[in-house]
Parts: structure tokens; sequence; C-alpha cells
């Protein structure tokens, strides 16, 4: 039986951002995305609250 060295099972990401880096357009879509799901918190409190929970 043939073990494989464990660094080949690593998912793609890991390898292909090593390697070409971060885009601009990457960076600007996760801070979308954070701004996103920092708006839904406040979002979800205010709908409970007005409907009375």
């Amino acid at each position: 039986m043939h073990r494989e060295i464990r660094h080949t099972y690593s998912p793609s990401f890991v390898s292909s951002s090593a390697e070409s880096g971060t885009s601009t357009r990457q960076i600007v879509s996760d801070i979308a995305l954070l701004a996103f799901w920092g708006a839904m918190v406040p979002a979800f409190l205010w709908i409970g609250n007005a409907a009375g929970f």
C-alpha cells in the first residue's frame, strides 16, 4: 500500500492564492460580503423588535 505525501492533498485555493496573490476584485468582493453580513445583524434585530420579539 502506497501512502501519498500529505501536502498533495492540500486544497487548490491554497496553492493558487500563494502563486497569483489576491486581486483587487477579490478584496472588494470580500469587503462587500463582510459589509452585507455586518448589516444583516442589526437588520434582523430591528425586524425582530418591530415584530414584537
